[in-house]
């Protein structure tokens, strides 16, 4: 019998999503006798010279900053020399991977791109690379078939397939997803196009399992992911407080846990602040901050890139949360394309403003995302009024962000887009 060895890279700043890989790939080598290893790696390159599997998949979750740091390049790059003599796939997920999967394959040249829902692609993948099966009949991948691009066909189960949010076996537990997918068509977004516009949602009853198994593990804050935390059990469009609720007041059951809902990573629309939410939340969640996604504070740019609010909405969502006794904290992105020098000052002006009711400002400069309708967009530049009100809002000690390093990123990404190659 052939063995397979499962390598998967591990990096911090992936470390929530590996969760979710980890657990698919756990479950997977409970069935199956040919798996040899999974081993969570630093260090790649040692692992895959350690191995003596007759074949080794090496998994990649990826975010596009990281293609540009020094050590990912040479690792991948002394992976691709050490396939000469070793039966190595590399396969790429993650939001780059399903944002630009033919760069993924010919820039960084891994073999395999994974679009979407790693539950129903990652087994179906592994079986057919050890049988050396057609990798047509696996879905959401993009592959090479010598010197042609495959991409094979879409498939988005209608129900949140459960994957744990946690490793057993070594011992991550993130933050459980009660959310996937978004009907909004924010044009610097990726959630939207990797979901292809759908939503849905983890059933109550597998999430109170999930928060159980946390707290007979010691773990008693527990937080929720969602592209936006107050839409659950939701058609996306509008709240529904009483789904919301639900969830909460069950997970509240399980003991002594303290629950953060609408604080990172499950961020809020803020047309989904509305008094009704409000009430439920206050009651039952243990944060004190509400994070919410304003991007601007021009009406016209909101509704060029497609946000689906307006400026007004954000300041009533503001108010209900300090009514309620929460801080915001509000998203605002620089640069964004189609900016003009009117639409810096009406932002500028709610920043300040919002900064003086006590809300923090979180800065975030854009960057042209591949996969999205921005990605060819010119990157993001932090205009002098913007440095000028943002040296104001952190001397009220209301200022947070990475603008400053998203600005040299943005400009990486753009030259990575239009190259040939990565440099």
């Amino acid at each position: 019998m052939k063995k397979l060895d499962i390598i998967v890279k591990y990096a911090d700043l992936n470390r929530f999503s590996l969760a979710y890989v980890l657990s698919i790939i756990e479950n997977y080598a409970a069935s199956r006798r040919h798996v040899n290893r999974i081993v969570l790696a630093k260090d790649v390159v040692r692992e895959i010279e350690r191995s003596d599997a007759d074949v080794i998949v090496v998994m990649y979750s990826i975010m596009t900053p990281q293609i540009f740091e020094e050590e990912f390049l040479e690792e991948i790059s002394n992976v691709e020399m050490l396939k000469r003599r070793k039966n190595v796939i590399m396969i790429a997920g993650g939001p780059h991977a399903s944002g630009d999967p033919v760069g993924t394959l010919t820039k960084l040249k891994f073999d395999i791109a994974v679009l979407r829902e790693g539950e129903v692609t990652i087994p179906r993948l592994l079986d057919s690379i050890l049988n050396y099966d057609d990798l047509s009949n696996v879905p959401n991948i993009v592959y090479k078939y010598g010197d042609k691009i495959v991409k094979t066909f879409d498939y988005v189960p209608p129900r949140i397939i459960g994957s744990a949010p946690f490793s057993r076996t070594f011992k991550i537990y993130a933050p459980i997803e009660i959310m996937r997918g978004c009907t909004h068509a924010c044009k610097y977004c990726q959630t939207p196009r990797i979901s292809m516009f759908r939503i849905r949602y983890r059933e109550i009853d597998e999430v109170r399992r999930y928060c159980e198994h946390y707290v007979k593990h010691g773990i008693k804050v527990i937080r929720f992911l969602a592209p936006n935390g107050f839409a659950y059990g939701s058609d996306g469009r509008r709240p529904r407080p009483d789904k919301i609720e639900k969830l909460l007041k069950t997970c509240k059951q399980v003991g002594d846990v303290k629950l953060v809902l609408g604080a990172f990573p499950s961020e809020v629309r803020p047309d989904f602040v509305t008094r009704d939410v409000m009430e439920v939340v206050v009651k039952y969640v243990h944060n004190r901050k509400i994070a919410i996604g304003a991007q601007s504070g021009s009406n016209r740019l909101l509704r060029y890139i497609g946000r689906g609010h307006d400026v007004e909405c954000v300041y009533e969502a503001v108010d209900l949360c300090i009514e309620y006794g929460f801080q915001p904290c509000i998203d605002f992105i620089f640069g964004l394309p189609g900016e003009t020098e009117e639409d810096v000052e009406k932002t500028v002006k709610v920043m300040i403003d919002l900064a003086r009711r006590g809300c923090i400002i979180r800065g975030h400069t854009f960057m042209p995302l591949p996969g999205t309708p921005f990605e060819n967009e010119p990157p993001g530049k932090v205009h002098p009024k913007y440095l000028e009100a943002l040296r104001e809002i952190e001397r009220m000690r209301r200022l947070e962000g990475y603008w400053k390093e998203q600005e040299h990123i943005a400009e990486k990404i753009h030259k990575y887009l239009h190259s040939r190659c990565i440099t």
